[in-house]
């Protein structure tokens, strides 16, 4: 939820990123903080994930909405 490491290993595993929160949490005190040191090296070595949306080049125009569609986003 701070930098998306855990939510992007999850993606990447194809596991729940809950699961993966929980485990570092349970290790954290286990391992003397090791964990936390890890998460800072993932911080700054993993790709950060760009937005699909920002570089489109249909970005600025509209599009024709069906009549009764709604949008759950």
């Amino acid at each position: 939820m701070i930098a998306g490491v855990c939510g992007g290993l999850g993606e990447y595993f194809g596991i729940d990123s809950t699961w993966i929160r929980l485990a570092f949490i349970f290790l954290l005190p286990l391992t003397y903080f090791l964990p936390a040191l890890v998460y800072v090296v993932c911080v700054f070595s993993f790709p950060e994930k760009r937005n699909i949306q920002e570089t489109s080049r249909y970005r600025g125009r509209r599009r024709l909405k069906a009549k009764g569609s709604k949008k759950y986003y």
